[in-house]
């Protein structure tokens, strides 16, 4: 109840603000509808041309980004630093069992055809856990996370190759590799330009975020309208993501839900997208 009553009371301030024009944060489109509304000062909208979905009232870019970097932002486990007598279980199982068991994602980008010894980049890496598990399955990882603390623990705890500046990293990568990070950037731009600036020609975009295809919303209301709110500004729809992928020059594009059929993605062929969480696999153009 606390947490409805705090997100109800940070919209209303926004609403009764200036706040930011209900323009499309992606494309600025402004042929929009509303989907949902919530608590009835906030809703969740559609842009017309792009086909993202993305909550009013927006947030101020600058804001949010302090929101992480400050390190306000808490999701339990996936930023809670675990202690060193906790990580050393946690990394003796390898994660198997706890709701950060990345196997299912290194199988989807090794079906891909990512080889290991590849390089990826691990972006919004927060304090690790992924970018572990991606240099155990044989990567070369280097991991970028823009909240401080949590990326100090992934350099020193999990010896994990950390990037402060993507300016700073040296050559190109192989795969562009993101984990539920999109759908909390104010503008998803902001994670498709870094993937233009840093995978090499052929390159592979792996990116899995919270489902937002239409497909769920039918299946499972209540679940997917749960996923967007404060901390959750935008959601991905596949239309959204596969057009942005084919607007920006990626060769290939295919999207899934929830554990691929492995021939799926071995062909780029698109899967089924009642599940709730969303993969977009492209190719950097050649």
């Amino acid at each position: 109840m606390t947490a409805r009553l705090d997100y109800f009371l940070w919209a209303l301030k926004r609403a009764l603000g200036n706040g930011v024009a209900d323009v499309c944060p992606a494309c600025g489109g402004s042929h929009l509808r509303i989907v949902r509304r919530k608590y009835g000062v906030t809703a969740l909208r559609e842009c017309g041309g792009c086909r993202l979905r993305f909550r009013t009232p927006k947030d101020d870019p600058g804001s949010a980004e302090a929101f992480y970097v400050d390190e306000v932002y808490k999701q339990g486990f996936t930023t809670d630093l675990p202690s060193d007598l906790e990580l050393e279980g946690i990394l003796a199982g390898h994660f198997v069992g706890t709701e950060l068991d990345f196997a299912h994602r290194i199988k989807a980008i090794s079906v891909a055809g990512l080889e290991q010894g590849s390089r990826i980049l691990d972006f919004g890496s927060s304090w690790g856990y992924g970018s572990w598990q991606l240099t155990q399955a044989g990567y070369q990882v280097y991991s970028y996370e823009i909240g401080r603390a949590r990326a100090n623990y992934a350099r020193e705890k999990l010896k994990c190759t950390t990037v402060s500046d993507l300016q700073n990293l040296e050559g190109s990568v192989d795969c562009f590799f993101s984990s539920h990070v999109i759908e909390h950037l104010p503008n998803p731009n902001l994670l498709f330009d870094a993937a233009e600036k840093t995978l090499r020609p052929g390159g592979l975009l792996a990116c899995f975020c919270p489902n937002g295809a239409v497909e769920r919303e039918r299946k499972h209301p209540d679940e997917y309208h749960s996923n967007w709110g404060k901390v959750h500004p935008i959601m991905l729809t596949p239309d959204f993501m596969k057009g942005e992928a084919a607007r920006r020059g990626f060769t290939q594009c295919a999207v899934f839900s929830n554990h691929a059929d492995c021939s799926d993605i071995k062909s780029w062929r698109d899967g089924q997208l009642e599940g709730n969480e969303l993969l977009l696999l492209a190719r950097w153009k050649t």
